[in-house]
C-alpha cells in the first residue's frame, strides 16, 4: 500500500511539475552594494559537528548550538526577497515618506554584518555548552566563507570528544538533619551513576533538593545554600565523580525545621479595611479558625476546610502550602488568595500561617457576539451564507454555598444567503439553543469510582488505580447540565435536541484535561423539509439514520482527554485529543438479558416511532507543530475518526453523529459535506447554483492537513497550506457506489471502484491572517489539486463503466488554473 502511495504522489507531482516551473522566483536582489566597502553581508550560518558518532542526539545538539550563535542571517519576505534589502533600499537620505517607512520598518530588516569577533565569541560559547553536556575536551571554532559581492557563509566546526560517564554521586552536609534527608533522597537524583554526565542538570538536582527539603520542614532551604558542583576526573579515564556539598548554615544551630502552628482564614479580605480587630463571625474546625466581618460566611467553612490540606501540628510542608493556594484558587469565587507564614514568636520552631481570601464578584452577566461566513461553492458572492449569533450568559459562583458555579446562556443564530434565487432562499439556518450547568468545585464519587477501585483490572492492579482516584478527588469537579437546542436548514431538515448529562471535569496536570459523561439522556426529534423527502426515500441507509431517537446512557457515555504539548529546546510540541463514545451499552444489555428468557427476540423502543441509539464511534487527533520563530511555523494535524452501530443489521449512526469534510476547518477546497463518500460523486456537489443543500456524510474520517505560517508585516500573517482526505462508509450503499472504505478495488453498480488511497482527495492554497492578538481573523484560498474521482481536467467527472483511469486523471493539471477555481474559506483562528 505504501509503494502505492508513494507512485500516487509522483505521479501528482509530476502533472504539477509546470506550476512549479512557473512559481519559483529567483531573488537577485543585490544587498552589499548599499554597505559600506568595509561590511560584509551575513547570508549563512551553519554548525558542522567535526565527530558525528561521537554525539547520538546530533540532531538537538546542532539545532542548540545554532541558537547559541550571537548572529543570525536575515530572513525573507514571503519566503522569497531579502528582508534586508527592503530596509536599505528605503533607508537613503530621500525615503522619507510613509511608503519608505512602511517597506524599511515593517517589511525590512536590519542587515546582519559580519563580525569576527562575535564569531568568536560565539564558539567559545558552543565550546562550554558541549562542555556542560559531557564533553569536557570539546572545542569549537569558526570559519568564514567570503563570497562574491561580500557576502559570507559561516560555518562553526565543534569537535565533541569523548563524553564522560558518571562514575560516582556524593551528597555531604554539615548538618545532620539534612544530611540525613541527603542520602534518603539520592536515589531520585537527575545524577546516576554510569549515565552520560550532564551538567546543565545542576540546576535542576538544586531545586530538587531544595523542594524535598522543604516538603519535610525546612521551609526556607534555598538552592542557594548548595555549593558549587565538583567534578573530579582523575579517578578513572572517561569517567568523572560528582560531588554535591550544601554550605554549612550562618544561623546558630544549623538549618531549622519547622512545624505548622496556628492557620487563621480571613473569609472575606478587604486591603483597604486594615485595623479591624473585631469579626462578627468567629468559627474554628478542625483546628483552623475562620473570620469574617460579615454576617455569614460566603462559603460554609467546613467545605473551605476541605481546600486546606497543611494541618496544624504536622511538619511543614511546601507541597501542602501549594495545593492549598492551587484548592482555594481553583474554587473560582475568590478574586484574590493569598498565604503567609509567620514564625511565632514563643517558639522559633514554628510557622503561623494567615489566609486572605478577597471575594470576587457573586454574579455575573455576559455576551458573546459570533459572525461567520460559509462558503458553499467556488464563487464569491453566489450562494455562500453570511451569518450572526449572540449568546447572552449569566453566572452565579457560589449558588449554594459552596463554590457551586452556575452558569445559563442561551443563542440565536441566523444565516442567510446574500444572492437568493428559486433554489436558494434568503433564510437559510436559524439555531436556537439553551443549557443551564452546575460545576460543584468536588469530587462527588456517588461510589462507582471507589467500587472500580476494588475490581481488579485484567492484567494489573484494579481498573481505577489508587493515584488516580486520589488524583479526581483532589482536582476533580462534578457537573450537571441539561440543554435545549433547535436547528433548521431550510430545504433540507430541521430538529430538536434535549440533552442532560451527569459528569466529571478533570485537570490531570497542567497539559492533560480529561471530561467523563456517565448518565446521560439526549432525546432527537427531526422533521424532514419536502424538498429533502425524495432524497430519502431514494436512499434507504441514509433514510435510517433520521428519525426519532433516544441516546441513553448510565454508566459510561464518553471520555473525552485533550493534552497539549509544551514545546521542547526546538520548538517541536506535539499535542493529541481523543473522544471515545458509547451508546446504548446499557440498553443492549438489558434488551439481552430479556430475549434470554423469551423464544422470540424483541427490541426495546421508547415508543412506536423512536429507537434506541446504539454505536460506538472514536475520534482522535494528533497535532505536530514546529516553531522557528515566535512567529513563524510549521504545523500539522492528522485526524482519524470512526463509528460502528450494533444491536441489527438495520442499524445506523444518527446522522447527527456521522463524520464530514469540507469547510474552513476542513478540505478547505469543498464545501461542508461536500466531499465523497469515498468516490462517490453528489450530484449537487457539481451544481454550484444548487449546493447549499449538501449532505454527504461517513463512518470513516481520514484527514491530514499541514500549514506553514510565517510574517508578512505588522499584524498581517500568512500561510500556505495543503489538505488532503475524504469520508467512507463501513458496508455498501447501493445508492452510492464506490463510497465504501475498501483496501482492493472491485465493481460496484458497474463501476470500477477503487481503494481507499486512491479516493484521498488533495487541496493546497494560500491563507492572510490578521493577528489582533486577542482574535485571529482568517481568510484561506483553496484549490483542488486532486478529486476522488477521475475527471476531465475541471471537476467534470469522466464516466466510470468499469474503466481504470491512469492516476493523473484524478489530478487537475496546472494549465486549467482559473480564478474560479480558487475557494474563499473565512474563519476565526487557526484551523488546527
Amino acid at each position: 500500500m505504501v509503494p502505492e502511495l508513494m507512485g500516487m504522489l509522483a505521479r501528482g507531482l509530476r502533472v504539477w511539475a509546470p506550476a512549479v516551473l512557473v512559481m519559483v522566483v529567483l531573488a537577485s536582489c543585490n544587498t552589499t552594494k548599499y554597505l559600506p566597502p568595509s561590511q560584509e553581508l551575513l547570508t549563512k550560518q551553519s554548525v558542522r559537528l567535526i565527530d558525528r558518532k561521537n554525539v547520538p542526539d546530533r540532531a538537538d545538539v546542532t539545532y542548540q548550538l545554532s541558537t547559541i550563535a550571537k548572529q543570525q542571517p536575515n530572513g525573507n519576505f514571503f519566503l522569497l526577497w531579502p528582508r534586508e534589502y527592503f530596509y536599505l533600499d528605503n533607508n537613503k537620505p530621500k525615503d522619507t515618506t510613509s511608503i519608505d517607512r512602511f517597506l524599511r520598518n515593517t517589511i525590512g530588516q536590519e542587515p546582519a554584518i559580519y563580525s569576527d569577533s562575535l564569531s568568536r565569541r560565539s564558539a567559545a560559547a558552543m565550546q562550554d555548552f558541549m562542555r556542560y553536556k559531557g564533553y569536557l575536551n570539546a572545542r569549537a571554532y569558526h570559519e568564514a566563507d567570503r563570497g562574491r559581492k561580500r557576502k559570507v557563509n559561516l560555518t562553526y566546526h565543534v569537535e565533541a570528544g569523548e563524553r564522560y560517564l558518571i562514575d560516582s554521586v556524593v551528597f555531604t552536609s554539615a548538618d545532620p538533619g539534612v544530611d540525613s534527608l541527603l542520602q534518603a533522597s539520592r536515589f531520585q537524583s537527575n545524577f546516576v551513576a554510569g549515565e552520560y554526565l550532564d551538567l546543565n542538570n545542576f540546576d535542576v538536582e538544586k531545586a530538587r533538593i531544595s523542594q524535598y527539603l522543604r516538603n519535610n520542614g525546612y521551609a526556607f532551604f534555598s538552592g542557594a545554600y548548595i555549593d558549587q558542583l565538583e567534578v573530579d576526573t582523575s579517578r578513572r579515564q572517561g569517567y568523572a565523580d560528582v560531588f554535591f556539598n550544601v554550605l554549612p548554615s550562618q544561623q546558630e544551630g544549623g538549618y531549622r525545621k519547622y512545624r505548622v502552628g496556628e492557620i487563621q482564614v480571613f473569609t472575606d479580605y478587604d486591603p483597604l479595611a486594615l485595623g479591624q480587630a473585631r469579626f462578627r463571625l468567629d468559627t474554628v474546625i478542625n483546628n483552623v479558625r475562620f473570620l469574617s466581618n460579615q454576617a455569614s460566611f460566603r462559603m460554609r467553612p467546613e467545605l473551605l476546610r476541605k481546600n486546606i490540606y497543611i494541618e496544624p501540628g504536622s511538619l511543614n510542608s511546601r507541597a501542602d502550602l501549594n495545593k492549598t493556594n492551587l484548592s482555594l484558587n481553583g474554587l473560582g469565587i475568590y478574586s484574590f488568595v493569598r498565604i503567609n507564614q509567620q514564625i511565632d514568636t514563643a517558639n522559633e520552631s514554628v510557622l503561623n500561617y494567615t489566609i486572605q481570601l478577597s471575594p470576587a464578584d457573586r454574579m455575573s452577566i455576559g455576551a458573546d457576539l459570533d459572525l461567520n461566513y460559509t462558503n458553499r461553492n467556488g464563487t464569491a458572492g453566489a450562494g455562500n451564507l453570511l451569518g450572526i449569533s449572540v449568546e447572552p450568559s449569566f453566572q452565579n459562583r457560589n449558588v449554594l454555598g459552596g463554590a457551586e458555579l452556575l452558569t445559563t446562556s442561551v443563542r440565536a443564530g441566523l444565516e442567510v444567503n446574500p444572492s437568493p434565487n428559486d433554489n436558494n432562499p434568503f433564510f437559510n439556518t436559524i439555531d436556537l439553543a439553551a443549557d443551564i450547568s452546575l460545576n460543584l468545585p468536588r469530587f462527588k464519587d456517588l461510589g462507582f469510582y471507589s467500587l472500580l477501585n476494588k475490581i481488579p483490572a485484567p492484567y494489573r492492579g484494579n481498573i481505577v488505580g489508587d493515584g488516580t482516584l486520589r488524583g479526581m478527588r483532589e482536582k476533580a469537579s462534578t457537573r450537571f447540565s441539561v440543554g435545549y437546542e433547535y436547528l433548521l436548514i431550510r430545504q433540507l431538515f430541521s430538529y430538536t435536541i434535549f440533552n442532560a448529562r451527569f459528569g466529571y471535569d478533570y485537570k490531570a496536570s497542567p497539559i492533560t484535561n480529561y471530561r467523563i459523561n456517565h448518565l446521560t439522556i439526549d432525546v432527537l426529534q427531526p422533521t424532514i423539509e419536502p424538498e429533502f423527502a425524495p432524497v430519502l426515500d431514494q436512499n434507504q441507509r441514509l433514510q435510517r439514520s433520521f428519525g426519532e431517537q433516544y441516546f441513553f446512557s448510565v454508566l459510561f457515555r464518553n471520555l473525552e482527554i485533550n493534552r497539549a504539548g509544551r514545546p521542547d529546546r526546538r520548538g517541536r510540541s506535539v499535542g493529541l485529543s481523543g473522544n471515545f463514545e458509547a451508546t446504548g451499552l446499557e440498553v443492549a444489555a438489558v434488551n439481552s438479558l430479556i430475549n434470554a428468557f423469551r423464544e422470540d427476540d424483541i427490541t426495546l423502543r421508547p415508543k412506536s416511532d423512536a429507537v434506541f441509539a446504539r454505536y460506538l464511534r472514536w475520534q482522535s487527533s494528533l497535532r505536530y507543530n514546529k516553531s522557528y520563530t515566535p512567529q513563524k511555523s510549521f504545523a500539522t494535524r492528522f485526524a482519524f475518526e470512526i463509528g460502528q452501530p450494533f444491536g441489527g443489521s438495520q442499524e445506523e449512526i444518527p446522522y447527527v453523529k456521522q463524520f464530514f469534510v469540507g469547510g474552513a476547518n476542513s478540505m478547505r477546497a469543498w464545501a461542508p459535506r461536500g466531499l465523497g463518500p469515498g468516490g462517490f460523486i453528489d450530484p449537487l456537489s457539481l451544481d454550484t447554483d444548487n449546493n447549499l443543500f449538501l449532505y454527504q456524510t461517513g463512518d470513516i474520517r481520514l484527514e491530514f492537513n499541514a500549514e506553514y505560517r510565517f510574517p508578512l508585516f505588522s499584524f498581517f500573517r500568512g500561510a500556505f497550506f495543503m489538505d488532503a482526505g475524504n469520508v467512507w462508509i463501513l458496508g455498501e450503499d447501493p445508492a452510492r457506489p464506490g463510497s465504501g472504505f475498501r483496501f482492493s478495488e472491485r465493481i460496484e453498480s458497474n463501476i470500477l471502484v477503487q481503494p481507499f488511497y486512491r479516493q484521498i482527495a488533495v487541496d493546497a492554497g494560500f491563507g492572510l491572517r490578521v493577528d489582533l492578538s486577542y482574535f485571529i481573523f482568517r481568510l484561506d484560498l483553496a484549490m483542488p489539486l486532486r478529486y476522488n474521482y477521475p475527471h476531465e481536467g475541471d471537476g467534470t467527472p469522466l464516466p466510470r463503466d468499469g474503466e481504470r483511469f491512469p492516476e493523473s486523471d484524478y489530478w487537475r493539471p496546472f494549465t486549467s488554473f482559473r480564478n474560479l477555481n480558487l475557494r474563499p474559506q473565512l474563519g476565526l483562528g487557526y484551523p488546527f
